[in-house]
């Protein structure tokens, strides 16, 4: 297998992911879809040895091992492709999905994101959190608000990142990106060590742990402007997970630090349009006054209701599935499919369909 030749396809075709997996031909992820690529199956030989091309120097032990725990890393391609990497084992055999990290950095206007976003990632406060499922678009949602920044003030960005994905070139910004295990042993070792170097935007990969969050409240309570990720559905949950990982001893003062420091919740939705690309629904809420009432009052569910309102740019999912469909990007079909409300949002595509006069 030419793996090389596969990889530079995928890259050329629009491929999101490469799939390789032993006793199976390499797969492509074209728009929402797994293609095959023509090819005899994939040896447990090659697979080993092409996973052992490619893993880093710091990862080669757990590859060898006999360890079942998946590894996480990037690769670089001598010819300029770049991929995060997740290598795992199905059934005592590797296996190995290569999401491909396309070499510039989207703007926040060729995503197709609101228009808020923008506003968000120039706010310079407090703490912003880009949630959704893995694979839905949260890393390059925040490298274009990363770069954003990069192109509008003259400041410091520490990246600490599992791995890292895109390449960010110093513009106006000084920017330092720190690969945990290659650069660091873990993110909340990074964190303490980033606020010691005069940081004034800092990115964490993921808020994996309570450590990782208390350093991040603290980052953002004391005027830094922070990025992170959290694996959640939509606003309120993430809240709740967040609070969930408090300490009871600490609980009153990270619900106020977390009350307090949120500037936006961005959370996404990848759905696949009309032209078969793929494009992300957002819901978004802004921090302020009213936000850190409800999260101090415990009222976190009465969030989803009050962001529908559309102050200061929030919006539901389901607000802005309705105006993708509207614009006649998306089907109805995937308007019902995401929908997180799918009775509401089919009484809505009927008014759609009435004031655009279908019958």
């Amino acid at each position: 297998m030419d793996f090389e030749r596969l990889l530079s396809r995928a890259i050329e075709t629009g491929a999101s992911d490469v799939h390789l997996q032993v006793d199976a031909p390499p797969m492509l992820r074209l728009g929402n879809s797994i293609r095959h690529v023509e090819g005899p199956p994939l040896t447990e030989a090659e697979m080993q040895a092409f996973l052992g091309s490619i893993v880093p120097r710091h990862l080669a032990d757990d590859l060898a091992g006999s360890a079942s725990r998946g590894l996480d890393f990037s690769y670089a391609m001598p010819s300029g492709g770049r991929f995060r990497c997740s290598a795992f084992r199905t059934r005592g055999r590797f296996g190995i999905t290569m999401r491909i990290i396309r070499t510039s950095i989207p703007s926040i206007d060729v995503l197709k994101l609101p228009k808020v976003v923008h506003d968000i990632a120039l706010s310079r406060r407090g703490l912003t959190l880009v949630t959704g499922t893995t694979g839905s678009g949260k890393s390059t949602t925040l490298a274009a608000m990363i770069d954003l920044i990069n192109e509008n003030f003259r400041t410091k960005v520490i990246t600490v990142e599992d791995p890292i994905e895109y390449l960010h070139t110093n513009k106006k910004a000084l920017v330092s990106q720190i690969e945990v295990g290659s650069d660091t042993t873990s993110f909340d070792q990074a964190l303490r060590q980033a606020l010691r170097q005069d940081p004034d935007v800092i990115l964490v990969g993921e808020l994996r742990d309570v450590e990782t969050l208390r350093t991040a409240l603290r980052a953002a309570d004391t005027g830094h402007q922070v990025f992170s990720t959290v694996h959640s559905a939509n606003a309120p949950q993430t809240i709740e997970r967040i609070i969930a990982m408090f300490p009871v001893n600490e609980h009153k003062l990270l619900l106020a630090q977390l009350a307090n420091s949120i500037e936006a919740i961005i959370s996404q939705r990848l759905i696949t349009t009309r032209d078969e690309k793929r494009r992300p629904a957002i819901e978004i809420l802004r921090g302020g006054p009213v936000t850190a009432k409800y999260i101090l009052d415990g009222k976190i569910s009465e969030l989803a209701n009050y962001l529908q309102m559309g102050e200061a740019g929030m919006q539901s999912f389901d607000q802005h599935i309705l105006a993708m469909h509207a614009t006649e990007e998306i089907s109805g079909t995937e308007a019902m499919r995401f929908a997180s409300n799918p009775e509401a949002m089919a009484m809505g595509l009927r008014g759609i369909k009435r004031t655009a006069g279908i019958a």
